[in-house]
Parts: C-alpha cells; structure tokens; sequence
C-alpha cells in the first residue's frame, strides 16, 4: 500500500507527495515567526509549522511524542507491537485504539469494494518492498500469496480483534500516517494551538490559519519536481498516493508499491491520487482506495461520500478534479504535460 508500515521510507520534505510551496506563503507577515519542528518518525520527516513565538514549541514537543507512540504501536516490524503479534503469534488484539482504527479501515474497504486492505503485508512481502531489493515476482507465487490477502477475513467481536486465517497479516501503511496526524493536531489544540500545518510525510493537516490567511498546500507533478496545482485550506487534511515514491522498473514497465488487492499487482490507471477530507485517517485511507480504484470508480466514489474531494492525475497525465472541490475550493496553476482537466 502507499505508505507500508515497518516502514518503507517516504520521500523527504522537499520530495513529498504533498508539500507546502514556498512561493504560495504570503508575504504579508514577513517578520512574525512561525515556529518549525522536524522529528524522523514511521521512516519519514514529520514536520510541524506554528505561528508564534517560542513558547509554542512545548506543545508541538508533546505532539510529537503522541506521534512517536504511534509509529511505535502500528509498527508492524516491531516485535513489541501487538501489531507484530496478532501477524506472527495469532495474538487477538485488545487494544482499543488499534482495534477502532481497524474497524476505520474495514469501513472504507466495504466502501471502496475491497481497493483498501490493510491485510496486504504477505503481498508488499512477497515483492520484496520491506527491503531494499524490491522485485518482479512469478505469476504463481503472486497468486499463491493472494490466498492469504483479504479484509474480510478479519473480525471485532467483544471489542477484540481476531482473523479467521492464521497466515493473514496487517499493514497500517495506507492510514497510521493519518491517524498520527489526527492525533497530533488533537494534542495541538489541547495545548490551545488554534494555528498549525501537521505533515507526516506528505500526510497534512492544515489547523486554523496562518495569520489569518489559510494555509497554502501544493500537489507534486508525479512526473517532475514542481506542482501543478495550489489549494487555500482550513481545517482540511489531504494525502496523495502516487507511483513515484517506491518503484522499480523491469524490460520498461514500472512496478510500483501501491497493490491492487484483487490481483497481486501494482495498480494502473492512475499515476497520483489525492483525497481531500476533513478527517486525516480518512484521507490517508481514501487516496490509497482512489489509487487502486482507478478514475471512473474513483470519482463514483467521491461523488456518494460527504465531504470528500480528490484530484486525479491519469496515466495519459490527464488531471481530473472532483465537481464539488472545482467549486468550492480555488486551483491555480492547473496543468501538468499541457492538459488542463477537461
């Protein structure tokens, strides 16, 4: 998935799927500080922006330390997880806060017809994205290993979580990021914070405004180094997953590390997706659920969810943007190898 928990690194802050563009700040407030804290968690920069004065930095300290605790529990290569248990002891997880998050996850994968599953661990296993040697498996083992992929084979009963195959195994990939965000923006405003940007590798949350202006966030062309379209955000989350962060190429046909459940393989179609929601776990869940689905399922699916947005760029390098987003959210800069989303 997107973002694979036990962790496969993201891409740094100046390569991020989503990042904020400097040439969008305003100019307006030039002296007054913003606040900057920068901690590499769950295999990535996580990065926090205040507006104020020294005084804030306590409380993004203590945002932080909420966000290390999750990448320590979801951490599905860490042998003191209960994540690490449930997939190589057949541990029933009791932990509620994993377990609600679980239920997250099944929610959007009745959804999105099964495009997001967190049970996909064996799979990114097999084609050795855990690792540094990434690779082209046979057709055989692919769909050997598919027999131990599937949500639907995990269940919450009494507030536990258990699974109906011992060989199943999860990965929080394509929505811990979110959650951590969350999480850390609830800390945020605990503390009183009524003004921050939460990045979790490419991960956002955008809380209040900045100066009294929203927040300014750029979308990456999958295929350069700039963006190609700006938004002006409150209180919004966004994520993007893309086939550009992990991928490797073999006789001239990119694999990348975002999986379509139902066939073992990569999915096509799309070449970035970003969600836009007020929720971050569900923004991290959906882009990934987006990505797979492919652009006509996609845009169905926006359609017939509240509050949900997205961008869609094709593999043709098309940019598709969901009708409610092009009317109630200002683009600019809208284009990407000359086409303009029509």
């Amino acid at each position: 998935m997107k973002k694979i928990l036990g962790w496969i690194p993201a891409l740094v802050v100046c390569g991020g799927v989503l990042f904020i563009t400097q040439r969008f700040m305003s100019a307006r407030h030039p002296q007054e500080p913003i606040q900057k804290m920068t901690r590499f968690l769950m295999d990535t920069y996580c990065i926090m922006q205040v507006p104020g004065d020294a005084s804030v930095r306590d409380s993004m300290t203590q945002a932080f330390d909420r966000l290390e605790e999750i990448d320590k529990k979801f951490n599905a290569l860490n042998p003191t997880s209960p994540v690490y248990r449930f997939n190589h002891e057949n541990s029933p997880i009791t932990d509620p806060e994993i377990v609600g998050l679980v239920q997250t996850a099944l929610d959007v994968s009745a959804k999105s017809d099964g495009a997001l599953d967190i049970t996909v661990f064996p799979l990114v296993d097999l084609w050795g994205f855990y690792g540094s040697t990434p690779h082209l498996p046979g057709d055989g083992k692919i769909q050997a290993c598919l027999k131990h992929v599937g949500w639907k084979n995990l269940a919450i009963e009494g507030g536990k979580l258990i699974k109906h195959r011992p060989d199943m195994a999860l990965d929080f990939g394509a929505i811990a990021k979110g959650y951590g965000v969350g999480e850390a923006v609830k800390v945020l405003k605990n503390c009183g914070i009524r003004s921050a940007l939460v990045d979790a590798g490419g991960d956002l949350y955008m809380l209040g405004t900045r100066y009294g202006k929203p927040w300014h966030v750029g979308i990456r062309e999958p295929r350069g180094t700039g963006v190609f379209g700006g938004m002006k955000l409150t209180d919004r989350s966004m994520a993007t997953s893309g086939d550009y962060e992990r991928y490797f190429i073999k006789a001239g046909v990119r694999y990348h590390h975002i999986f379509d459940p139902k066939t073992g393989y990569p999915a096509h179609g799309l070449i970035s997706a970003t969600a836009i929601t007020p929720d971050p776990t569900l923004a991290d869940a959906y882009s990934t659920a987006l990505f797979v689905l492919g652009a006509e399922r996609a845009l169905k699916l926006v359609a017939t969810t509240p509050d949900l947005e997205c961008v869609l760029v094709t593999e043709a390098g098309r940019v598709l943007i969901s009708p409610r987003l092009q009317k109630s959210m200002a683009m600019t800069d809208l284009t990407l190898a000359g086409q303009t989303g029509k």
